[in-house]
């Protein structure tokens, strides 16, 4: 039986705690790991540039790294091997939607987010900021960059009035999802965290069983299904852990549960 060579592990409330570090113990695995010859892929809704900050801060350098909830792929050296921004002629329907709605609304691109007005530094989420604050996202977005995720701040209740506004048919190149209980992103139906982690795994040559996969929210559970070796750590929702095969505290944990059993 082959055994895993790859993990792939989203950052927030997975590989990161609530408080932005990663515990000790889990990067003692991960380590030992990668030191018998294995690899860590980051897969998550940040930028790229977040990625290449926590791949610096742990000393660790992925082949691949995935950001964007899985829109943009990268390789080791930068180069880019997939960028799926939104549809051209969505655009317009789409911002005729969220900027009528009132609440917050920011764009990112392959590189950069997009504010319409500065953020309080304490609110500032991102490891390496990126941001250009454009007053007139909407013309911007139609003109001065290809937008690849909008991203919402309200409740569920005004999400599901958007959403019923949105065209987010079966037809529909784009697609809307809750990412917590206080967002909403709207980007291409052809992202997905699972579709990413499969493009990389054929760029691997690596079949199911050689992959580890950890993650803790809805957008991760499509990247459960490619492995027995799927985690849900953390604070993950039962929704979540009822998708994934095994629930572990955390990352450490669940490679130490691996090595008992022998599998790594």
């Amino acid at each position: 039986m082959k055994k895993p060579k790859l993990l792939i592990c989203d950052l927030d409330g997975t590989l990161l705690d609530h408080t932005g570090q990663v515990d000790a113990s889990s990067l003692e695995e991960i380590k030992a790991f990668c030191a018998s010859g294995g690899e860590l892929v980051i897969c998550t809704g940040r930028l790229d540039q977040d990625i290449e900050f926590v791949e610096e801060a742990l000393g660790f350098k992925g082949a691949f790294r995935i950001s964007q909830n899985g829109a943009v792929i990268k390789k080791r050296d930068g180069e880019i091997l997939q960028a799926l921004p939104i549809a051209s002629d969505m655009i317009e329907p789409i911002n005729r939607v969220v900027f009528a709605s009132g609440l917050r609304v920011e764009i990112s691109s392959v590189q950069n987010r997009y504010f319409p007005s500065p953020r309080n530094p304490e609110e500032v989420a991102e490891f390496v900021d990126t941001s250009i604050v454009v007053a007139d996202l909407d013309a911007a977005s139609r003109s001065e960059f290809d937008p690849v995720i909008y991203l919402m701040f309200g409740n569920r209740e005004k999400f599901a009035e958007i959403k019923a506004k949105l065209p987010l048919g079966e037809e529909s190149p784009v697609q809307a999802t809750m990412t917590s209980e206080q967002s909403l992103e709207i980007f291409s139906k052809e992202v997905s965290k699972g579709r990413a982690v499969k493009k990389v795994m054929a760029q691997m040559g690596l079949s199911s069983e050689q992959v580890v996969i950890f993650g803790d929210a809805e957008s991760d559970t499509t990247m459960f299904p490619l492995t027995e070796y799927s985690f849900a750590v953390q604070d993950a929702s039962q929704e979540v852990r009822s998708q994934a095969k095994h629930y572990a505290a955390t990352v450490g944990d669940a490679l130490r549960f691996l090595k008992k059993k022998e599998l790594i």
